[in-house]
């Protein structure tokens, strides 16, 4: 019983912090194809409200190369991440074969390419896009790049 509550507690301490208790900026962590982008969306928008910021829906998938170049560049690159966490709430959308979120991306424009930036205002009204091709500098993105989109946008 003792090294039950033992390993109990250690899980506990251990344990991954979410993203809610953790403050970072991602409402959610992957471009999961069951996810319900609508009910993502008003989480984003609590967020963003309460915390005076911006909200940036990246589309995209667990296909999409450049998806996980963007999620690499974005945990080792300090100073674009810590402009992007104090400018968005990011929530991922999925667009995959399992799941293109028809109805939910018709509110915005057509994509071209993956990832697809929107920029929302706290409360979900669009503001804009930006392409992240421009963001990119040969087989990786730009830091200097990335900071500014995400100062340009802050509140």
């Amino acid at each position: 019983m003792l090294r039950a509550l033992a390993v109990a507690a250690a899980m506990l301490v251990f344990a991954p912090a979410s993203v809610a208790e953790t403050n970072a900026p991602y409402v959610n962590t992957s471009y999961d194809w069951r996810a319900n982008p609508y009910r993502d969306l008003e989480r984003a928008i609590e967020q963003a409200s309460a915390q005076n910021k911006r909200i940036l829906l990246v589309v995209g998938g667990n296909w999409c190369g450049w998806c996980e170049v963007l999620d690499r560049f974005l945990a080792r690159d300090a100073e674009a991440r810590e402009a992007f966490e104090q400018s968005f709430i990011v929530l991922k959308v999925n667009m995959s074969p399992q799941n293109e979120n028809a109805a939910f991306l018709s509110g915005f424009p057509d994509s071209r390419g993956y990832p697809d930036f929107f920029i929302l205002e706290s409360n979900g009204a669009y503001l804009g896009r930006q392409r992240t091709d421009v963001l990119e500098a040969e087989r990786d993105y730009d830091s200097a790049r990335m900071v500014a989109f995400a100062q340009r946008w802050a509140q």
